[in-house]
């Protein structure tokens, strides 16, 4: 059983599942362990009183109140009447006296695809919405996962409150990194080498993860801890407890013997973040860590970790190149590219994490990952975490992602002309170049906003009016809306090839007009004009009249210029009693049409 205290998560999973595993992540940040109907199964029978059960044992619940209702008992509760599983949760959590926090999800929130729900559950839920509007502590509605996130971060202060023995032991930020300083310059030099050798002496890693999860699983305190796992086992309950001062004690007892584990590390510098921020946490982090020589690479990317943004990505990718085998750091870097961080990725974002969680999966196949972990559970949480990114971005097709960009190129009066497609909306600016010549240029923009960036709208016309017949290679590449160029991706195409193609499909939407029947002056004239206007495309024209055999040759002058007829005569004799005619056309491909039927009786004189 985890030491964390639990905190129960209540939300319709087909609308919030997403949204509910950010408020998990959050959760697991602050020290808490995140549970909700879908982690447990249903073997204890009916569910609400298995949902009661597991309410019981958790400090609060964490209601994301959105707009679906949910599933439903088959009948009323008897307490609380009809309502759906969702909102019993939160409504015995109430009557058992557990705290509960509404999350209002507001109409624009993001939420997970769903088939709608009828009209009599939307009001259900919306007159439940009601109901806890009327309450003075309800949250904002939100908005964006950020806002989310940021307002699970604003219960902090009551989260904390739940703590088993919480103490009054914030004196001050510079009294405390006072005595932090002096606590760790005792430890370290006085027991550290103590400490160092038991843990020569207790074995490897691994034995000692052994022994911290059986400590795990009795949850109190080891009155005398002499071993580092005892001390990490200590650490982490005093911590869950609220006495952050004994928490550091036992915390600098396990780091002085500077072993080889990360998530002891982590633990240790949320714990810091949490009660002193950011600038205090990199203090104690950076001083401790002078201390320790040589400085684990657990230690170094706990550090990098404290940093912001591009900083930290930098860092933690400077680790990678310089410790390959520590697999932990594969999946970090994934993580700086996924949804979570960025919030809205470009089709780079995802190649990037793409690449790194394939890393990542191959350190971990390769027994490079749980070794570096001292509870096995956490590194099994970002097993699952990792396995569930991996399938969502594998199902964007490989070929999308290493190439997202395609050409289509046409031919109208004025020459040609391409139109590039691109599958990454987020782009500020399009560049190409024609056959190698010359310097990337840009396409220009158009007078109207991109709805993804908020920037001008790129121009995916590229007007070629002299372009000579044959093989074409243009090379594009462009600027996503993170300022990084993705490119140059090289594309091919032939004028022959896309004339061909742009012909064949243009005569197979027109196939109704091909051929068209007029009486002129006492005779009957068969027309070709339709056909006429493809020449480029066309190898041979067969015919019949009153005949599906179409044993007769139409014959034309051979041209490359599309939409004209020439000189060629548009039309034949045929006889007075025509009723209709069949006819077949061969491409330049060698690949023929249908036989087409025309009745004279549809003509018009």
């Amino acid at each position: 059983m985890s030491p964390r205290p639990t905190i129960f998560i209540s939300a319709v999973s087909r609308e919030l599942r997403s949204a509910r595993q950010l408020v998990a992540n959050t959760l697991t940040f602050l020290g808490y362990e995140p549970v909700w109907q879908d982690i447990f199964g249903t073997e204890g029978g009916d569910l609400r009183q298995m949902l009661r059960t597991q309410i019981d044992q958790c400090k609060g619940v964490v209601q994301l109140v959105g707009q679906c209702y949910g599933a439903e008992p088959p009948v009323p509760d008897p307490e609380f009447g009809r309502t759906s599983y969702t909102q019993y949760e939160a409504l015995y959590a109430r009557k058992k006296g557990k705290k509960v926090w509404y999350l209002f999800m507001d109409e624009s929130f993001p939420i997970d695809q769903h088939e709608p729900e009828p009209e009599e559950m939307r009001q259900l839920q919306a007159s439940y919405r009601g109901v806890l509007q009327a309450d003075t502590h309800v949250f904002h509605p939100l908005a964006s996962r950020e806002a989310l996130e940021a307002g699970v971060l604003k219960l902090r202060d009551d989260l904390t409150k739940l703590r088993r023995g919480v103490r009054q032991w914030a004196l001050g930020v510079a009294i405390l990194l006072g005595i932090i300083a002096l606590l760790v310059i005792w430890l370290v030099h006085s027991q550290g080498k103590m400490t160092a050798q038991m843990a020569k002496e207790g074995g490897s890693i691994e034995k000692i993860a052994e022994r911290f999860e059986s400590l795990a699983s009795t949850g109190g305190l080891i009155t005398v801890a002499k071993t580092p796992e005892e001390h990490y086992h200590n650490a982490r309950v005093h911590e869950l407890g609220g006495n952050f001062a004994a928490a550091r004690k036992e915390y600098a007892e396990y780091l002085s013997a500077n072993l080889e584990a990360l998530d002891p590390w982590l633990s240790y510098s949320a714990m810091l973040k949490a009660a002193e921020g950011k600038a205090g946490a990199v203090e104690a982090m950076r001083y401790f860590g002078d201390k320790l020589k040589p400085p684990t690479v657990s230690y170094q990317t706990a550090l990098a970790l404290l940093e912001d943004g591009d900083a930290r990505l930098k860092k933690l990718q400077e680790l990678a190149e310089k410790y390959p085998d520590f697999g932990p750091l594969a999946w970090l870097i994934s993580q700086e590219y996924s949804e979570a961080r960025r919030g809205d990725q470009t089709l780079a974002d995802q190649r990037a994490e793409k690449e790194w969680l394939e890393k990542f999966r191959a350190a971990q196949a390769a027994g490079k990952f749980q070794k570096f972990f001292l509870d096995k559970k956490e590194a099994q949480k970002w097993i699952d975490a990792a396995e569930a990114r991996w399938a969502k971005l594998t199902s964007t097709p490989e070929s999308v992602l290493q190439n997202p960009v395609t050409l289509t190129a046409q031919f109208a009066s004025g020459g040609w002309a391409v139109i590039f497609s691109l599958t990454d909306f987020k782009v500020k600016e399009l560049f190409y170049k024609l056959d190698g010549k010359g310097d990337f240029q840009s396409t220009g923009h158009l007078p109207y906003k991109n709805p993804q960036t908020g920037l001008a709208m790129i121009n995916t016309h590229l007007p070629l009016p002299n372009l000579p017949p044959g093989e074409h290679t243009i090379e594009v590449k462009y600027v996503d809306k993170n300022e990084k160029t993705n490119g140059p991706y090289t594309l091919k195409f032939s004028t022959g090839d896309e004339q061909l193609s742009q012909g064949k499909m243009a005569l197979n939407m027109t196939i109704g007009s091909w051929l068209s029947f007029r009486d002129y002056e006492g005779k009957v004239l068969l027309y070709f004009t339709q056909l006429l206007s493809f020449r480029p495309v066309i190898k041979e024209i067969r015919y019949s009249v009153n005949s599906d055999k179409v044993d007769q040759i139409y014959k034309f002058k051979p041209s490359d210029k599309m939409y004209q007829i020439g000189d060629d005569l548009p039309y034949v004799y045929v006889p007075a009693d025509s009723q209709f005619a069949c006819v077949q056309v061969t491409y330049k491909d060698g690949t023929t049409s249908p036989v087409q039927k025309f009745l004279r009786a549809n003509s018009q004189n």
